[in-house]
């Protein structure tokens, strides 16, 4: 695949190194951390839980509700966005997580959280959230340094696992063991992903049908998470736009919008998987009908693993490594992300 010839002149921040590190951030265990401050004495209070964070610091809440979603005993609610909800009191539990502790919105939720008395943990590597954590007597989770947010992401699971787990908010289910044999998984499928695979290689197969193309990607709710953090490292590794949307909402409007689309270069994966439910396995069956009517042929990427958090982290590794690669053939360093950063500055 002469495409790949370049990566090392490219890939000046090593993306491929810390990608194919990242199942290592699940090993860490945030346990002496988080009983200093907050205990299950303490969660029994609570009656609710939001996590709040913008762009890769807040996939971490994401993930979790996709794979918690029938063993967390609160409700649990992710907040993109400078505002808590109004609810939000004494009996809320407020994840602050910011990778930066720097991103505007999320310090502003912090200080909602704070004036609506709410109970706060910070999961960030630094920055100004643990200034004002340390100022607040607020516990913090720190993460580990590495080059952009989005690759922090494992790390913000398990730091928020080893949370809920240690509050007693999970039932009896062991969130660090699950994510600890992910991580055993991961680190043997991430080797025909890695750069040195020349050969049946998926992540490079993918990549170069990706390339010039808009892309959208779909999934079922239970893999909704992963196709978001796709279209976030499309859209920042590769520098390509990038949409994902979710059975069965899609059916209900986006998929219309296929009809006429002459004028662009696009192209559709959908994430499936054999634990999808029936009612989403019979709708991606009869989209991809309708849209090859339509002269267009999603490309199917089935999620491996024994269980849920498994394939999930298997379809946002597969993710990260197709998105590197595609920035490689769009010539570009996957790493920065120039534009972000001036918007940011601009507006500091």
């Amino acid at each position: 695949m002469n495409e790949f010839n370049n990566i090392e002149s490219l890939d000046k921040q090593k993306i491929f190194d810390v990608i194919a590190s990242q199942p290592n951030q699940l090993r860490k265990n945030y346990a002496d951390e988080m009983r200093e401050d907050i205990t299950a004495k303490d969660g029994a209070k609570v009656h609710n839980i939001i996590f709040a964070g913008m762009g890769g610091s807040a996939l971490a809440g994401s993930i979790a509700k996709n794979w918690l979603f029938n063993k967390i005993t609160l409700p649990f609610e992710s907040v993109r966005g400078a505002t808590l909800p109004g609810y939000a009191d004494e009996n809320t539990l407020v994840f602050i997580s910011s990778y930066s502790g720097n991103t505007a919105e999320t310090i502003s939720a912090f200080n909602d959280a704070i004036a609506m008395k709410c109970q706060i943990v910070c999961i960030t590597a630094g920055g100004k959230l643990i200034e004002l954590a340390d100022k607040h007597s607020v516990p913090v989770l720190k993460l580990p340094i590495v080059s952009q947010p989005r690759l922090s992401v494992f790390a913000g699971l398990k730091a928020l696992a080893c949370s809920l787990e240690d509050m007693g908010f999970v039932g009896n289910n062991d969130l660090r063991a699950e994510l600890e044999d992910a991580a055993d998984y991961l680190d043997t499928v991430k080797m025909s992903w890695t750069t040195d695979m020349e050969v049946s290689n998926l992540a490079k197969e993918i990549a170069l049908k990706l390339e010039g193309s808009e892309v959208y990607i779909y999934s079922g709710p239970m893999l909704g998470s992963a196709s978001y953090k796709w279209k976030i490292d499309i859209n920042e590794n590769s520098k390509q736009l990038a949409h994902s949307n979710v059975f069965s909402e899609l059916n209900h409007n986006e998929m219309q919008g296929w009809l006429y689309p002459e004028n662009k270069k696009i192209r559709s994966i959908i994430l499936h998987s054999e634990m999808d439910s029936d009612d989403v396995k019979k709708r991606i069956k009869a989209t991809c009908e309708v849209l090859k009517d339509h002269g267009f042929s999603p490309d199917k990427i089935k999620a491996e693993g024994s269980n849920q958090i498994q394939q999930l982290l298997y379809s946002i590794l597969l993710g990260d490594f197709v998105s590197a690669y595609l920035g490689i053939i769009n010539g570009i360093d996957p790493t920065p992300v120039e534009i972000v950063e001036a918007f940011k500055a601009q507006i500091a």
